[in-house]
């Protein structure tokens, strides 16, 4: 196994348990003698700023909007590496598991789209489901290590990656409401200055941080989810005119605060679901039902659909060493979807029944195309 794979595989063991353990901890707090204490926490004040210039938001969306900038940052970059210097950098060798992306966001979405046909506030969830946890995905190749090719792991990160970037690109243009139009004079100055350092190559580090910072405050308070924000700074780098030890640090320094501490609170916070068992109104039941089929069955129907349309077109081929058999234990871990919709339920949902459940339906539909992927490939 390559370096590489084994360092993906190695940071996905460690950060898919951590994730695990912050879900687990915010279960057993929003279901104790603790609940009302992690409420208070969940929603405690907190301003940053002064005057016109300060946002205040309380303890969650900080998290949300701001810790978690670090980890769409991860994102991009590590979509920024993969484009310019690792496995998709070749011509073509993007277009399978783009391909394969695309249509594991079409089909959830469509199968959530029919079981929620007429309910508006229902369908405000239809992009709950459209993106793949690659921290969890990882963490279940890990299980395998040594015996899964390391193109099997290149091929579902890939997957994952074009995911995670579609699941930004609808963020960015469908959520969030614009209260004021003087931030997207900030929005503009940061994505100009970001274009700019782009286009002269600038070989500073610094710079890019700066402007990034400009274009999440305006992203904020303009009402845009501000963590896309770290996605946007991430893949506006010129790795290639960057130093390659200062990118490498960044990344080494980045990846553990941004895996083992950002996420784990994330969804110590966010997945804190109260087990009251009542049964839900109709309304949240279908949400439910929506993400659970779109999860299980739609993901990975959509992933194997793109890539059976992208090799009958012959616009891209199977990575050296896989199989379809792979392709199909791909396509049902790829209905692992935590981080990012979890994102998605607060920004549709807020604090609300519906929230609720359709966390649950999250945790527990992943969990199920975990298992299911699991199965494929220990049978492979």
């Amino acid at each position: 196994m390559t370096d590489v794979a084994t360092q993906s595989v190695r940071d996905g063991r460690r950060a898919g348990f951590a994730m695990l353990v912050g879900l687990a901890l915010g279960m057993v707090a929003a279901n104790s003698p603790l609940a009302d204490i992690y409420a208070i926490v969940h929603h405690l004040p907190l301003r940053v700023g002064a005057g016109t210039w300060a946002i205040e938001s309380p303890l969650i969306e900080w998290i949300n909007q701001g810790l978690l900038t670090v980890f769409f940052f991860l994102i991009g970059l590590h979509t920024n590496h993969e484009l310019t210097r690792g496995a998709l950098s070749e011509p073509g060798a993007a277009m399978l598991p783009a391909s394969a992306a695309l249509g594991g966001m079409i089909v959830p979405a469509a199968i959530y789209f029919g079981l929620n046909a007429g309910d508006t506030v229902a369908l405000r969830g239809w992009a709950i489901p459209i993106a793949t946890d690659i921290v969890l995905v990882l963490g279940v190749l890990s299980l395998f290590s040594g015996r899964v090719d390391p193109a099997v792991i290149a091929f579902a990160t890939a997957a994952a990656i074009f995911d995670d970037l579609g699941a930004v690109a609808i963020i960015a243009l469908f959520y969030g409401e614009l209260h004021q139009l003087w931030p997207l004079w900030m929005v503009a100055g940061g994505l100009a200055g970001l274009i700019l350092l782009n286009r002269t190559r600038w070989p500073s580090l610094v710079p890019y941080l700066a402007f990034g910072c400009i274009l999440w405050a305006g992203f904020v308070l303009s009402g845009v989810e501000g963590a896309i924000a770290g996605a946007i700074v991430g893949f506006s780098l010129p790795l290639s005119s960057l130093p390659s030890k200062t990118v490498a640090a960044a990344e080494r320094r980045i990846s553990p605060f941004a895996l083992l501490l950002v996420v784990p609170l994330f969804t110590f916070f966010n997945g804190g679901v109260v087990l009251d068992f009542v049964p839900a109104d109709p309304q949240a039941r279908s949400v439910a039902i929506g993400i659970a089929m779109a999860l299980i069955v739609g993901k990975p129907l959509g992933i194997l659909a793109g890539t059976l349309l992208a090799l009958r077109l012959g616009i891209g081929t199977l990575p050296h060493g896989t199989s379809m058999r792979d392709a199909i234990g791909v396509a049902l871990l790829a209905g692992i979807g935590f981080t990012m919709s979890l994102f998605i339920i607060g920004a549709d949902f807020d604090v609300t029944p519906i929230a609720r459940t359709a966390k649950l339906a999250v945790v527990s539909s992943s969990a199920v195309a975990a298992l299911l992927g699991l199965i494929a490939f220990k049978i492979r």
